[in-house]
């Protein structure tokens, strides 16, 4: 993500072409200096003013921006606050943001913090980790904010060309929004199964390799309708479904 060319832009970018994929008007009054993205959360700030935009609803919610440095996680922000040195944490999962004191850091130490320094959030999972003055000695806690439901962030499922071999097998990526279990089906155009992968995310990349060989050892050809099952392993919400085609030539 990079500011726009106008007031309160946000462009969305491929890491992997580099080309432009989405422009966001997320309703900040400025050119954002901090920029941060979380599942479909994205959050903006221009050091008076801070926002969170979803993606997935068109929401725009103000939040504070009164403290210093704040880390996105799911469905809420956390920052510290270097008066008081109380981490403070706002939740905006309902569309409102709310924000409460979560814990008062130590005074050792209490101006070298940050969300590098004295704590740090999961991002994906809602946990938080802190200092709590104990020698070595690290706190965590859960941040009581629901987690996302599993969705799709990013895929890429194009066949090879000329199709799958065993040297070079079609190798179809899935980015998640968070660790899950896997079921990859291919299903001929009869409606039968002839192969069945399984697995587990590494993060939360969903990693697969098909030959284009049915389970009974023999070669398949023709188009083939895949369909990806994923149990999110935080068990927070339904399973994901998508499903599309590849072709064995």
């Amino acid at each position: 993500m990079d500011p726009g060319s106008t007031q309160g832009s946000v462009v969305g970018k491929s890491l992997k072409t580099g080309q432009t994929v989405a422009t966001l008007a997320t309703g900040a009054p400025c050119t954002p200096s901090d920029i941060q993205a979380v599942n479909t959360w994205l959050y903006w700030s221009c050091g008076a003013t801070a926002g969170v935009y979803d993606r997935a609803t068109n929401r725009k919610i103000t939040v504070p921006a009164d403290q210093g440095p704040a880390r996105l996680a799911d469905g809420f922000l956390l920052r510290e606050n270097r008066t008081t040195h109380e981490l403070l944490l706002t939740a905006f999962h309902t569309g409102t943001a709310a924000t409460r004191t979560l814990v008062k850091l130590p005074t050792v130490d209490q101006n070298a913090g940050g969300s590098n320094g004295r704590w740090a959030v999961d991002r994906f999972g809602g946990h938080i980790a802190y200092l709590n003055g104990t020698y070595g000695e690290v706190s965590i806690v859960r941040s009581g904010v629901p987690a996302s439901t599993l969705a799709q962030m990013e895929a890429q499922t194009d066949a090879v060309p000329g199709g799958p071999t065993k040297s070079k097998p079609w190798q179809p990526v899935w980015q998640l929004n968070k660790p899950a279990d896997w079921t990859l089906t291919l299903t001929n155009s009869g409606g039968t199964v002839v192969r069945s992968l399984t697995g587990s995310t590494e993060g939360a990349a969903v990693r697969a390799a098909w030959d284009g060989y049915g389970t009974d050892g023999r070669r398949v050809t023709g188009t083939y309708t895949w369909k990806l099952t994923a149990q999110p392993r935080d068990e927070v919400g339904p399973a994901l479904t998508v499903t599309g085609t590849t072709t064995v030539n």
